[in-house]
């Protein structure tokens, strides 16, 4: 039996929630493992100090599988970063639009909440492929822009529909849907960083300050 056999490849449990998305159903067994493998590499080490050869032996493979199927270290993370930004991401704010942000918002506090676990609960499931993402988003503005044009058209429908009624009720300051989300997004992905890169554990007491924080930022000062 060869040392490659099917029996020593290895998945890192942490990573099984990415690789288990529909949009790997075509890969094998093997193929998976390598892009666990690569994912948990690429997390631990950063993606300029990681090689192949190293991937390969995480997942328990012989290095010429990772070129056979991906080509090379650089389309084995773009295989890791094309489906967070044209589908996997997408999905997730669609389902949000759907299941939270449909129904007129009560309150400020009902709004940011939905956006905040829907963020937190993203990185709980996918916190080392976050990480590989965020050290390519950060330099790339492809990526990112490739990242805004793949939201779905109902996740900004929604999002503008509930900031339009918190600003009409004066639950809201009247910021533009842009200066919101900007803070929003900053606030939440600073903590997120935090985490990923400092090692400070996410407890349910941070993720409740932050939401905290967030509707103290833009309630509407009482002073006029």
């Amino acid at each position: 039996m060869s040392k490659y056999s099917k029996e020593r490849i290895a998945m890192p449990a942490t990573i099984q929630p990415f690789t288990n998305q529909p949009i790997f159903a075509a890969l094998t067994t093997k193929q998976r493992a390598i892009l666990a493998a690569a994912i948990d590499v690429f997390a631990e080490k950063g993606y300029a100090n990681s090689s192949t050869h190293e991937i390969a032996k995480r997942a328990g493979v012989a290095e010429g599988n990772i070129f056979s199927k991906f080509g090379s270290k650089a389309g084995l993370l773009q295989a890791i970063i094309d489906p967070v930004v044209e589908t996997i991401f997408p999905t997730t704010m669609d389902r949000l639009a759907a299941a939270q942000l449909q129904k007129p918002a009560a309150t400020l506090t009902g709004f940011i909440t939905a956006l905040v676990m829907a963020r937190v609960k993203f990185f709980a499931n996918n916190a080392a492929v976050v990480k590989v993402f965020l050290g390519e988003v950060i330099y790339s503005n492809d990526i990112r822009q490739r990242l805004l044009a793949n939201l779905p058209e109902r996740y900004w429908r929604a999002v503008h529909s509930e900031l339009e009624h918190l600003r009409t009720t004066n639950q809201i300051v009247a910021w533009s849907d842009q200066a919101i989300l900007r803070l929003i997004w900053s606030l939440v992905g600073g903590t997120l960083v935090s985490t990923l890169y400092f090692n400070q554990p996410l407890a349910d007491g941070d993720v409740q300050r932050l939401i905290t924080a967030l509707i103290k930022a833009l309630t509407p000062s009482k002073e006029a």
